[in-house]
């Protein structure tokens, strides 16, 4: 009798091959692809490597080699029998992915099922969006370019280079772990990024929310501004700064999730209360405005000199919150939290998450994080009062007055 486990295998094969040729169906019922394989013959590719595998296994290995020979074959002949048939040039990215699901299914032989369902879902992920893709290398500028190769020399170049270890007396420093809070940060404000600039001309609500993840404090600034020039739409700009800010909280919360559980636990209660003060009011003022079309305008997230000095910052954070932790307590601590407020809470949120692992009471740590997010709100506050229009300035200021009253008092009773 076949056990279930051995069954397993292909029939994981064929649903993953099923969801890759249901994307390459669709693509071609839009007119966006050719006719060399479909909803059927995916899942038969995927069976097809699957079997290989076996036979590979309880034969000779060479069966899998044969395998991987004829699936190539028949996919360079299809190629070219499509090629001839329409005679233009189409491309070859429904036969790279047909060979790829051949290996899909040997994953799934082998029992790989999470890395085999990961390449499967990116693969169509990158499949079905074939025309935001080919839209935004169409509109990226040279700058945009060189950014991004610059990002991948920090991350991939750099990086795997820099010594893993500690130096200093208070073991105040690490090369790898700062530079890798460089490409941990440098990522996430280049995925809202290219969000931004997908979806930036939806509205400037969703600018906010998308400028959040890269700076809210050049929202606030850049709203505030404009917030002189066009005072009609001074509440839908607040909105903006107001949702950019929630966007931030949320984004502190993710970087502490993946850095520090123990402390998110004990952060997630006081941040999602502020969460949920922002989003009930953003909802009432939302229902004032109108529907009103913008952008907000933000430079490429990454260039090398700020990205070096990040990491200069983030050094020098960790080694003074190291030391004022030794010297002063937690009022050191409360004091250089309080001060990082007032320029970026990254750095402060990731040596303060990093420093919990280390020695640092969770509770320091999650009462400097939040003196670091209502001093950063009292500053956007005040950018807001001083450099927009009086209207604009008055509902963010005392939107933002509220929420340090209100996680002043969390930090009091926590």
């Amino acid at each position: 009798m076949v056990e279930f486990q051995f069954l397993q295998s292909f029939l994981v094969a064929l649903a993953l091959g099923a969801l890759i040729g249901l994307e390459r169906e669709y693509a071609r019922y839009k007119k966006r692809g050719h006719d060399y394989a479909g909803i059927r013959t995916f899942p038969l590719i995927a069976l097809f490597g699957a079997l290989s595998a076996y036979f590979g296994e309880i034969i000779s290995s060479w069966v899998l080699i044969v395998g991987v020979v004829l699936i190539g074959g028949l996919i360079i002949i299809s190629y070219f029998l499509m090629l001839e048939k329409s005679r233009l040039y189409h491309g070859a990215t429904s036969e790279v992915a047909g060979f790829i699901t051949f290996f899909v299914g040997v994953l799934c032989y082998y029992q790989e099922f999470t890395f085999a369902a990961f390449i499967s879902i990116v693969m169509t992920l990158i499949l079905y969006a074939r025309s935001m893709l080919h839209k935004f290398a169409e509109h990226m500028k040279k700058k945009e370019l060189t950014d991004t190769l610059k990002f991948a020399v920090i991350a991939f170049v750099i990086l795997p280079f820099l010594p893993d270890t500690y130096y200093g007396q208070y073991e105040i420093f690490n090369p790898y772990l700062t530079w890798l809070m460089v490409v941990f940060v440098s990522a996430i404000s280049f995925a809202g990024y290219i969000a931004m600039r997908w979806l930036s001309e939806k509205g400037l609500t969703v600018a906010g929310i998308l400028g959040g993840v890269v700076s809210s404090t050049a929202v606030t600034t850049g709203f505030a501004y404009r917030s002189k020039k066009e005072r009609g739409i001074y509440r839908i700009l607040a909105l903006g700064v107001i949702l950019a800010n929630g966007i931030m909280l949320i984004k502190l919360l993710f970087i502490v999730f993946f850095l520090n559980q123990k402390l998110y636990i004990n952060l997630i209660l006081p941040i999602l209360l502020l969460v949920l003060i922002t989003t009930v009011f953003s909802y009432l003022l939302w229902k004032k405005t109108r529907n009103v079309q913008g952008s907000v305008y933000l430079d490429s997230p990454f260039t090398l000199w700020p990205a070096v000095r990040f990491a200069l910052i983030f050094a020098v954070m960790i080694a003074v919150v190291k030391v004022a932790n030794v010297y002063f307590s937690y009022q050191g601590v409360y004091l250089v939290s309080f001060l990082s407020g007032l320029m970026n809470i990254d750095p402060i949120t990731i040596s303060l998450s990093q420093l919990a692992n280390d020695g640092l009471m969770v509770e320091t740590a999650r009462n400097g994080l939040l003196i670091a997010v209502l001093t950063n709100m009292g500053l956007k506050g005040g950018l807001a009062y001083w450099l927009g229009g009086k209207q604009f300035g008055k509902i963010v200021l005392w939107f933002f007055g509220a929420l340090i009253a209100v996680g002043g008092l969390m930090i009091w009773l926590l």
